[in-house]
């Protein structure tokens, strides 16, 4: 499973990354080095900058939102180099392997973490993996009534 993005902000990254690792999978967490840090090895990640080599054999790749209201200290240059450095275009996907799936937790910042075309495209499960993110906290909720 390859993670790719904010890490460092991200909630879904620390949890996914630990329930993974419980289930035996291979966690690569990749994005710019001032969003993942090599600390995250010490917890069982590998951790990459490299998007391209990072996407080799990947069975699915999860794309975490760069959160802009974080983003004051400049973490990378601009968007646009962001999304041609870190972002899942339509060239990237096609390289992913047949059957290898993409997902997102949402809100999607289209053009900058991943293309549209990407994360509305045949190998998407981003509206499914939302859809049931809202049932799981719905079902949480009512187990602690």
């Amino acid at each position: 499973m390859l993670v790719v993005g904010d890490v460092l902000h991200s909630r879904v990254a620390r949890s996914n990354l630990h329930a993974l690792k419980a289930l035996g999978a291979n966690v690569t967490l990749c994005g710019p080095r001032s969003l993942v840090s090599d600390g995250w090895a010490a917890l069982g990640a590998e951790v990459d900058i490299d998007l391209d080599r990072a996407l080799e054999g990947a069975d699915a790749v999860m794309v975490l939102r760069v959160q802009k209201e974080r983003m004051a200290d400049a973490y990378f240059a601009s968007e646009r180099e962001y999304h041609q450095r870190w972002g899942l275009t339509n060239e990237r996907a096609a390289r992913l392997k047949a059957d290898a799936v993409v997902m997102h937790p949402g809100p999607v910042n289209r053009g900058v973490e991943i293309a549209p075309e990407v994360a509305d495209g045949p190998r998407s499960l981003i509206l499914e993996q939302v859809k049931n993110g809202v049932f799981i906290r719905m079902a949480i909720l009512e187990s602690v009534k």
